[in-house]
């Protein structure tokens, strides 16, 4: 009897479920088949434009960088120990600034023995000169005794022994005279040798003191005081801040329509949006045989960038039609742009679209949208996807 109780209780309970599963399905069913029958409300008095290719010029846009125009790597010629670093990042200088100083001893010690020796050579040509004199004094009385004698001996005056006496002294005269004037001449090399090495010990003495190439602002230290200076290592980066200009790569197609001189106009990203004209200063124009594109420089007015700011070159590519749409047709939600396409049924659906350059106040579209397609103008904010429209007579 229990075992037949329980099997009705189950049997009771299952049946309950069942009709519970029924009644919430008819439920849900219903509330869906309300909701549909619940028509979205009308919005009305929607300006619209269909939308038609337009001729026009189009332009192209590259991606470039802010560089400084003028800019080093200052660096020591020496090697040693930095005993100041007199400049920090942000600080203006002038050409000549000293930003920093090293360790010169061992450099005053090489001077002053190359010093020391000009010293030593300066006199020792000074004595080397006063003995050419005497040699040339000498050699002088020697000759002119030998041409006396010369005409005695012919004369039959003097015995031909005396003659060759005086021919002998006339020989040593102009020999001593000789090695005199190439002792000179030794001596005046080794004054020149001398000066030479303390030219260089000077030279090396002023390669201690790093200094500002040309007139600028220092954008990175990379030292301090008691670090090893080592030849050819950068210590600061120094830039003019009043000359900079912005580097693009551009596609290799472009190469034979930017040439020095064309036209171009700058949109900085983190700008306020006014596109700033220029005009192209240089143009490499090697490939880049990885991405296929060349590098354009084009040349700032002061003031208007900051070095390493991201921006975008514009220029015309030529003649060509494009699908253009007012600002105001722009909505933007959802991190993208869109605009509001009607359908046959006047049915408002956002249509997401790439923008390209504006032009007063309309703006390209790039893609998203199809020539003859009817785009709402205003109230563009009271529109939502799916919104049924009476389109403004």
């Amino acid at each position: 009897m229990r075992g037949a109780g329980g099997m009705a209780g189950y049997g009771a309970r299952a049946a309950a479920v069942f009709s519970a599963a029924l009644l919430l399905a008819a439920c849900g069913e219903k509330a869906r088949h309300g909701q549909e029958a619940v028509p979205r409300p009308v919005v009305q008095g929607v300006e619209i434009i269909t939308v038609q290719p337009v001729p026009r010029e189009t332009s192209v846009e590259a991606v470039g960088t802010v560089r400084a125009r003028t800019t080093a790597a200052v660096a020591p010629q020496t090697m040693g120990r930095l005993t100041a670093v007199l400049a920090g990042e942000g600080a203006r200088v002038e050409a000549g600034t000293l930003l920093a100083t090293i360790d010169d001893t061992s450099v005053r010690a090489q001077l002053a023995s190359a010093e020391g020796g000009v010293a030593e050579a300066e006199s020792a040509l000074e004595e080397a000169g006063r003995a050419v004199a005497q040699a040339e004094a000498g050699r002088s009385l020697a000759e002119k005794t030998y041409d006396r004698y010369r005409k005695l001996v012919a004369e039959k005056v003097v015995t031909p022994q005396e003659f060759d006496e005086v021919e002998t002294r006339r020989t040593v005269a102009v020999q001593e005279h000789e090695r005199a004037v190439k002792r000179g001449e030794q001596l005046a090399g080794r004054l020149a040798q001398a000066r030479g090495q303390a030219d260089a010990a000077r030279a090396a003495l002023g390669w201690t003191r790093v200094t500002a190439p040309f007139s600028g602002v220092v954008v990175e230290k990379r030292a301090d005081t008691g670090s090893m200076a080592v030849p050819g290592v950068p210590l600061f980066l120094l830039e003019d801040p009043g000359r900079r200009r912005i580097e693009a790569a551009v596609s290799e197609a472009y190469l034979p329509r930017l040439k020095v001189g064309s036209p171009v106009r700058v949109l900085l990203d983190a700008g306020d949006g006014r596109e700033i004209p220029a005009a192209v200063t240089e143009v490499v124009p090697a490939i880049d045989p990885v991405t296929r594109t060349f590098l354009v420089r084009a040349d700032l007015p002061p003031g208007t960038a900051r070095t390493g700011q991201s921006g975008r070159v514009r220029f015309a590519a030529g003649e060509g039609s494009a699908l253009t749409v007012p600002e105001r047709a722009v909505t933007r939600a959802g991190g993208g742009d869109g605009v509001f396409v009607l359908s046959g049924d006047n049915v408002a659906r956002l249509s997401p679209v790439t923008l390209g350059a504006s032009d007063g106040d309309r703006v390209e579209v790039l893609s998203g949208l199809s020539p003859g397609a009817r785009v709402a103008v205003s109230p563009v904010d009271r529109l939502a996807d799916g919104d049924r429209v009476e389109i403004r007579k």
